[in-house]
This record gives structure tokens, C-alpha cells and sequence, in this order.
């Protein structure tokens, strides 16, 4: 095993810094650093908020001297990190060389080939055309593999590098196309001094020579890709593939429309941010080719991605786990999908890995007898040395509470998400409703409050609710109010890759309090009929780590399941495939307990979808207005006079 560190990769270099912008930071100078609101934020904002308790965020946040040591483990590069401009370690990557290249590589009998496949499984993920994933049948499979692995053959022997392929799509761009972006990294901010840029100055500041902060993307481990002609570039306007220097520059340095059969490769980092515009007339087919390092461990989640765009149109998937599947069923092992095991290298220095090497494989507990049926008595008792989190839910499990809402209420919440609803981007500040609109809302809210207090026998205050309309996301597995933590056996904290295997053989899970720790239950209603989504079920499991759901429902418009916060309901929600999927979710506290941490915050998370809150700052608004008029009423009464009132029909 070599000693030599592994280079650093630098970062495009940013042009000087130019007299407007140094006027602008000159401005900015005596204000504190540009930190988003928590009360309004996207999850991948607020993940360290949500998963810390406020101690832990304290002693996370509170420290002046953040690690300054990359990982390098199992061959990531670094991105160069400037801690006099930005606090936080730049992302890695697994490409190098950088340089684009453009490759003859299919032949007219492969493209007549792959758009015979597309013809036949081509599909936009929008409409039910199938409920799930069609299988290759033994042929298509061969022929698509065996030419993206073509296509992979000849990135090879451009770069020089080892890499494999990961997955492969064939594309009929559409007229939206691509945003520019960089396939295997995400802009997080833009810095400059120690101090962050706010979000409506990044581009200008990104231009005229700021810090650009970059974050892992859930494709991290891949290193190259590769876009492929089918056809003829005469025969469509538009869809040409163009490269930017950097972040945020409005005119591309390159454009390719490539000729059929001909495809330009390049890698998946910060040098090759590149778009794709959209077609505007005629008819655009690709092969997309993406690759990853022949050691690296592809994530479970991301086996099955069929990832699309708006601009992706009808599309074909290749994914690792058709790769996997069909692989190992012509090697005779029938139902086993093998991937790659991520393992340390010994070498690297920064924190995660150095604390990872503390802690012991399953492997390692596997042979000390770990995964019998004894192993799962009494693990909450000695396995974990931590102290057991306490929830607020007196009852667990999910409930089933029938018809809750009226059409009247359907009409009136979904009125109300037509008028409001948003996914965070476009408002700085959260609208407020009318009067009459927050008191239909809260009133909506208190009529499953109560049907959730007859499901549980407990008295329920209304905490916050929100109507979804879920994304293609979904939700994974969570508990809504406790924490995943970690994953023990006997005293010894399991490593981060082996927790799911562990804790599946009956290994102890520890949860901790979360943010939201203060509320008991949840419940989910849906506002529209099931025959109007694809997708979307809600699914409960009976401990975290499981594969499969042991309950899955879709209820009807107005029903809903209610379910307690804690471990004892780890539930998800699958993305919806097709139509919209509307939801009315509820939280709620012990009865007379009050809301802890930012009573006006939206929760929200990527499978939310466009979204109304009705946060615990706005129950307590109707609740003060609603006592407001009764008092109002009563001082009125209190103070009338009666009066003689003369009939003169009566003469009286």
C-alpha cells in the first residue's frame, strides 16, 4: 500500500476580483456572516438543526478550528479547500484527468439497436404506462450492455484510467433540456473573507471571482460520463450539449452537437459544469453513459435510480441493479446482486474515517456468536452503553381512523393549497392567511386532532399540519420525532456500513431525541381519491433496517392512518410516479405541553412537494383571535342597554 498522499484536485482559478464586488464586501463588512433563517428552509439546510439535540449542535457548531483534513479513503481526490475564504472542507471527486474528449464509438448497426430498445421500453415516468420497472428481457439486456460497455471501452483507453460502467439511459431530449450543473458534485454557496454570500448575490459574486463552497451529491461515486449521438444533428434544432468555465458564467467556452454514433465524454466535477438546451424542433436521441471507479461501493439506494429530469423526455434505464441482477444470473447465482464493499484503506486521517477504525464490523461480531435469537433478548439493557431516549407517545403502532374529513373540508384545504402552497423557493416569508382562512385551517386540523385522541384514548393538542402535495422523493424510513444514532453490540458501536446488515441480525439500534421531540403523533389524511396518483403508498415497518414494509395502505379521500412519533413506527411514504398526490399531515403534543423550539418553522423535505403549513405560531394566532372575540362578545352584551321601544300600531 502506497504512502503517497493522493492529490489534491485545484479548483478552476477564479479571475481577480473585480473593484464593484470589493465595493460590495467592502459594504457588507461590518455585518455577521449572511446565515439563512431556520424557520424557513429547505431540509438539506437544516440537516444539521434536525438531527442534532441542541447541545450536540452547540458543540458542533461552536467550534472555531473546524477539522481541516480531507477524506481520501478508498481513492477520493479533494477539492483544493481555501479556509481563509470558507470555513467547511470542499467535496471530493474520483475523475482526473479533467480535459472533455470527443469519440467515434457506435456503429449504425448499435444505434439501430438501442432505438429498437426505445422503441420498445421507452417511457417518462409521469404517466401509468407501468407500475414498476419492466425487465430486459436476456437479449435487450446483452445488446444495451455490451454497447455501453463499448462506449465505457473507449473512455478507457482515452483517460487511462480504470473505470466501469455504473448505468446507462437512451434519452429523447425534450424542449425543457438541461440547467447547467456538474454531474457528480452540488453548488452549496458561495464565500469570500469568512463570510457567506446571500443567496440572491451568489451568481454575481460566483462571476467576478468569490469562493464557490461544492457538496457531495448522491452520485458521488461515480467518475465520468459520456452523451452519445443516435441521430442525425440536422434533423432537430436546438439540443446542443455546452460547457461553462465555472459557476454561474452566462456564455459556454464550448458547444457539441455531435454527428450520429459520435458522443463527447468528459468528467464529473466542477470543471465540466455543462447544459444541455432544449429541442425545439425534431426529434433528439442519446445514449447516456455514466461510469465509477471499479472499487467503489455504489449506494443500495441509488442501485434502482432511474434518474430523470424535466428535460430527459421518453427514456430508457440501465441501472446497476439491472447490471447486477442479469450478471449474476449468467454466473449462476440466482438472486444474489453483489456490489462492491467500501473498505478502509488505513491510510486516510480525517475524523470519520479515524473514528470509524474505533468502532468493530459485524463481521467481527458475526464470530463472537452475534445474530442468534438470544443476541435480540435484553439488547436494549447491555449492548448500548447510552441512556435509552424517552418518547412522549404513551401508545405505538398505526391506527386506522376511517372517514375524518367531509368533502366540504376536502374542497375548502385544497382551495387553500392552490392559493398558497410553495416549495420554498420563491417566498422569503411565509404569507399570512386571512382570518377566516386560519380559522377553517385550525378547525380542519382540531377535527383529526380528535380523531386521533379516540384512536389512542389520550387527550391531543394540535402542534402543526401541513398539506403536501408529494414528489417523485417520497419519504424514506423514518420515526418522525427520534433520530436514527447508531447501531451496538455488546458494548461496541457497529461501523456506518455495516449498521443496516446489524441491526437486521438483531443487533441494538439507539435512536435519539430529535427537534420535534416535544410532539406524540402524527397523522396522514388524504385529500384526493387514490385513482388520481400512482405511487404514493404509505408504508409502516417493524424496525428500522427492515427491507420490506410489514403494512401498506393507500387510504381514500378523507381517511388517513394515524400513527405514534417514536421508533415503534418507522414508516415511508413511495414517491408518486404519476398525478398528485394531496395530503393533509397533523402533529400533535400532550395536552396542555408547549411547542418547543421554532414555532414558526415550515418542515419541510425534498418529498414534501409544494406545500401550506399552519405552523404552532399560527394555532396560537387563532386560538388568541377566537378568545379575542368571545371576550369582545361578552363586553358587548355586558354593556347594552335596553331601550323602550314604542309601537305606535299600539300607541303604547
Amino acid at each position: 500500500m502506497s504512502d503517497v498522499e493522493p492529490p489534491l484536485l485545484e479548483p478552476a482559478t477564479p479571475e481577480p476580483l473585480s473593484s464593484d464586488l470589493s465595493d460590495w464586501f467592502g459594504k457588507q463588512g461590518s455585518k455577521e456572516e449572511e446565515v439563512p433563517s431556520t424557520a424557513f428552509l429547505h431540509h438539506s439546510d437544516r440537516e444539521l438543526s434536525s438531527e442534532l439535540e441542541p447541545e450536540d449542535l452547540q458543540s458542533e457548531c461552536g467550534s472555531s478550528v473546524p477539522s481541516k483534513v480531507p477524506c481520501t479513503a478508498n481513492g477520493k481526490v479533494p477539492i483544493a479547500s481555501d479556509f481563509e475564504h470558507c470555513p467547511h472542507l470542499q467535496s471530493f471527486v474520483r475523475c482526473g484527468p479533467h480535459h472533455r474528449a470527443e469519440l467515434h464509438v457506435l456503429d449504425e448497426d448499435d444505434i439501430a439497436i438501442l432505438k429498437r430498445i426505445w422503441r420498445r421500453y421507452q417511457d417518462d415516468l409521469t404517466e401509468p404506462y407501468y407500475e414498476k420497472k419492466p425487465e430486459f428481457s436476456d437479449s435487450d439486456f446483452d445488446d444495451f450492455y455490451s454497447i455501453a460497455c463499448k462506449v465505457v471501452n473507449a473512455m478507457v483507453a482515452e483517460y487511462k484510467v480504470p473505470m466501469i460502467l455504473d448505468q446507462a439511459t437512451i434519452s429523447n431530449t425534450n424542449h425543457v433540456g438541461h440547467p447547467p450543473h456538474a454531474d457528480n458534485i452540488q453548488f452549496d454557496s458561495v464565500w469570500w473573507k469568512g463570510k457567506k454570500i446571500p443567496k440572491q448575490d451568489e451568481v454575481q459574486a460566483a462571476r467576478e471571482g468569490a469562493y464557490v463552497l461544492w457538496r457531495n451529491e448522491k452520485t458521488s461515486y461515480r467518475s465520468y460520463s459520456c452523451s452519445v449521438s443516435l441521430c442525425d444533428p440536422d434533423g432537430y434544432q436546438g439540443g446542443a450539449v455546452q460547457f461553462f468555465r465555472g459557476f454561474g458564467i452566462k456564455e459556454p467556452i464550448a458547444r457539441y452537437k455531435c454527428k450520429e454514433g459520435h458522443g463527447i465524454a468528459f468528467c464529473g466535477c466542477h470543471r465540466n459544469i455543462h447544459a444541455v438546451t432544449g429541442v425545439t424542433s425534431g426529434f433528439r436521441l442519446v445514449l447516456l453513459v455514466w461510469t465509477r471507479p471499479p472499487e467503489v461501493r455504489v449506494p443500495e439506494s441509488q442501485a434502482t435510480v432511474c434518474y430523470f429530469r424535466p428535460g430527459t423526455g421518453l427514456g430508457v434505464w440501465l441501472t446497476t441493479a439491472d447490471i447486477l441482477r442479469h450478471l449474476s444470473r449468467r454466473a449462476g447465482r440466482e438472486g444474489q446482486v453483489w456490489l462492491p464493499v467500501a473498505e478502509d484503506d488505513g491510510v486516510c486521517q480525517c475524523e470519520t474515517c479515524i473514528s470509524e477504525r474505533q468502532k468493530t464490523s459485524w463481521k467481527e461480531c458475526l464470530a463472537q456468536g452475534a445474530g442468534t435469537a438470544s443476541g435480540k433478548t435484553n439488547a436494549q439493557v447491555w449492548h448500548c452503553p447510552l441512556p435509552t431516549q424517552p418518547a412522549l407517545c404513551m401508545s405505538h403502532g398505526w391506527r386506522r381512523m376511517g372517514k375524518v374529513l367531509s368533502l366540504g373540508d376536502l374542497r375548502s384545504l385544497l382551495s387553500l393549497w392552490e392559493r398558497y402552497n410553495d416549495d420554498l423557493c420563491w417566498y422569503e416569508r411565509k404569507p399570512e392567511y386571512t382570518p377566516k382562512q386560519l380559522a377553517d385551517f385550525t378547525l380542519i386540523a382540531r377535527k383529526v386532532v380528535a380523531a386521533m385522541g379516540r384512536a389512542f384514548n389520550e387527550e391531543l393538542e394540535l402542534d402543526q399540519a401541513a398539506v403536501n402535495c408529494t414528489s417523485y422523493q417520497g419519504h424514506p424510513p423514518h420515526a418522525d420525532n427520534m433520530q436514527f444514532d447508531s447501531v451496538w453490540w455488546q458494548g461496541q458501536r457497529i461501523r456506518e456500513r455495516d449498521e443496516v446488515l446489524a441491526a437486521q441480525g438483531g443487533a441494538h439500534v439507539h435512536f435519539r431525541r430529535s427537534w420535534t421531540a416535544h410532539r406524540n403523533y402524527c397523522a396522514s389524511v388524504l385529500l384526493v381519491d387514490p385513482s388520481e396518483y400512482g405511487g404514493g403508498e404509505l408504508e409502516f415497518f417493524n424496525t428500522w433496517g427492515e427491507k420490506e414494509p410489514c403494512d401498506k395502505v393507500k387510504p381514500g379521500a378523507g381517511e388517513g392512518y394515524t400513527y405514534c412519533g417514536c421508533q415503534k413506527s418507522i414508516h415511508a411514504v413511495r414517491g408518486v410516479r404519476w398525478g398528485s398526490r394531496m395530503v393533509l399531515l397533523v402533529w400533535t403534543r400532550p395536552k396542555g405541553s408547549k411547542p418547543a423550539g421554532e414555532a414558526g418553522t415550515c418542515y419541510f423535505k425534498p418529498g414534501s412537494g409544494p406545500s401550506i403549513w399552519l405552523t404552532s405560531e399560527d394555532v396560537d394566532k387563532a386560538a388568541a383571535k377566537a378568545e379575542t372575540s368571545t371576550r369582545r362578545g361578552f363586553r358587548g352584551r355586558r354593556g347594552m342597554r335596553w331601550r323602550l321601544v314604542v309601537n305606535s300600531e299600539l300607541g303604547t
